[in-house]
Order: structure tokens, then sequence, then C-alpha cells
């Protein structure tokens, strides 16, 4: 089991308990409060192409991090977590276009409708492990996304249009701004990041890292674990619907694109690039991938063969991802 995480039996509550040590709080904190600092002032000295690519490297950090609970701390490999990506796009595009709710009614009754299909899913696919399991997800997301196509009302495979950004006006903004909207999809990434980060130092974050490490043991000890793994599935799922609202209202735009294998996909390799089971690993993946592939995008059209080459590099000699390698370096520097 991870270095930084202890569990404790309970005897008068019956349950884990995640101890994190106190190396590892502060480790966060700093480089989390680096990480929102140095967010907060990159307006300020920064082009407009750089806030671009910032938008897009904090949606897919949270779009990672949902795949990153699912499969770097609960050990479920999935390449089905589009679906729920698109399903968030979908749901503020269903909800403020066709039905006429505002967005501040549409965005949690999507997350909610998102939760339950989740769990019902989530309740079918946990069935099963490995192989089977990343099968199964991906079979889940094919068939919405062969939905999305087909169906008339959400305009097929041209996607729905004219999907609102949040109203700020009540603080003198607007968020059609690309600053205001920089800084409101920052604090949504970080509401992301704290929330995973409290899910992962709980209890229950603990029963999922149990379950990562050695499934059989936990049920042995009493743990349902099968509900805790429909409760990670969701939580991810969740989480992955955000992304998918953030990149609807970034793009005013939506199509079945968002919920194909290849999206999935490139999430897991984000996680694996900026390292599983780290809370700011996803983000460092996504900001890894978005600037080396749009770097190479600009070099050449055969960008993905170079991307695959770059990736391969990573996975041979970054152990852990790029924080892993980090965290090494400095402990061997210690």
């Amino acid at each position: 089991m991870s270095a930084d995480v202890v569990l404790t039996r309970e005897k008068d509550v019956g349950g884990l308990k995640r101890m994190p040590l106190p190396k590892s709080r502060r480790a966060f904190a700093v480089l989390f409060a680096a990480f929102a600092a140095g967010l907060c002032a990159l307006p300020s000295f920064s082009s407009g192409y750089v806030m671009t690519l910032a938008v897009e490297v904090m949606i897919a950090g949270v779009f990672a991090s949902g795949i990153n609970l699912l499969t770097g701390y609960t050990g479920l490999v999935s390449l089905g977590q589009a679906m729920f990506l698109g399903f968030g796009g979908y749901g503020i595009a269903i909800g403020t276009a066709l039905l006429g709710w505002p967005l501040w009614v549409s965005a949690p009754v999507t997350l909610v409708v998102v939760a339950v299909i989740a769990a019902a899913i989530g309740a079918i696919c946990t069935r099963t492990r490995g192989v089977e399991f990343l099968l199964i997800t991906l079979a889940f997301s094919q068939m919405f996304y062969g939905a999305m196509i087909k169906l008339r009302w959400t305009n097929g495979s041209d996607g729905m249009t004219g999907i609102p950004r949040p109203d700020l006006s009540w603080f003198g903004v607007s968020a059609d701004n690309p600053t205001v909207f920089y800084y409101y999809v920052l604090a949504v990434a970080v509401l992301a990041l704290l929330m995973l980060w409290r899910i992962v130092t709980s209890p229950f974050g603990s029963v999922l890292v149990g379950i990562r490490e050695n499934e059989r043991r936990m049920m042995s000890m009493g743990y349902a674990v099968a509900n805790y793994k429909i409760g990670s599935f969701a939580l991810a799922a969740v989480i992955c619907a955000v992304a998918g609202i953030l990149q609807a209202q970034y793009t005013y735009f939506v199509n079945p694109d968002a919920m194909s294998w290849q999206m999935s996909g490139e999430g897991v390799l984000m996680v694996i690039i900026g390292g599983a089971n780290v809370i700011l690993g996803p983000f460092v993946g996504a900001a890894v991938f978005v600037v080396v592939k749009q770097a190479l995008s600009m070099i050449t059209e055969e960008y993905n063969l170079f991307f695959g080459i770059f990736f391969m590099l990573v996975v041979a000699f970054f152990r852990g991802g790029v924080l892993g390698a980090i965290t090494t370096l400095i402990g061997k520097r210690r």
C-alpha cells in the first residue's frame, strides 16, 4: 500500500480511517498554494493564446481527475468515462436549449441525473474486473455515442449549439470575456480539486485504496466492496460531467465526439503521464498532454506519431509519471 497512507482498524467505529502523514499534508498544501497562486496571476502577464491553453488544461485536468479517482485510487481502468463528459455537455444543452431552463437549474439537475445513470451503469460494470471491466465500460460508451449520433432532437452528429455561459452580471462582469471565463473555470477546477482531496483523504477514500491494493482482504474485513466501487464509479462520473459542462460552455457547443473512446483514452493518458493516485497528477498530465500536443502540431502534421513516441518515453523513464519522477528525484537529493 502507498507509503503516504496508513490504514488502521478502529474498534469503536468499525471502519477504516485514512491517516495522511504530516509531511504529505504539508507537501500537498505547498503544491496546491503554488498551483493556485500561479494560475491566479497568469492573466496579468500572459497572452490570450496562453490563457486559452490554460483553460483547456484545466478542463482536461478536471476530466482526468475523475478518471484518476476510478483508476488511480480504486484500481478500475475504464475506457468509457467520456460518456459522462458528453452527458455533462448534452445535459446543460438539453436543459437550456430544449427545455428552456436557466443554467443554474440545468447544471445541478444534469449532475444528479449523471450520478443516477452512473450508479446504474456502475452496478453492472463493477461486477467485472480487469480487461472485462475496461471492455464493458467501452461498450456502454460506444452505445451512448451511437445513440447521440442517431437522435434527431440532439441534432445527431451535428451536435447542439448556443450553450450559455453563467450569468455573472450581478458581479458586474460577463463570462463571455475570456479573462472572466478563465477565472470561472479556475474556480470550478479548484473546487473540484478540493472535493477530490477531501474524498481521497476520508475513510471512504481509504477503503478505495484498500480495494485497489487487496480487494479480497477488504471483503474479508466486512466491507461492502461492491457498494464502494459503485460509489467511486458514480463520483468519478460526476466529476467528468463537470468537465463536460465546462467544455460545452467553453466552445458553446457539444457533439457526439465528446463521448468517443478516443476521448476516454486521452484522459487515461493524462493520468499516466502526470501520475496516478496523486491528486495533482491529472492536472500535470493534462498540462503536458495539451502543451506537447500543441507544440508538435505546429511542427508537423504527423504529430500523433511523435506524441506516441513521447508517451512511450514518459512511461519508460518516468516511473509513476512526471510527479512520481519529481518525488523520487527530491528523495534522492535528500
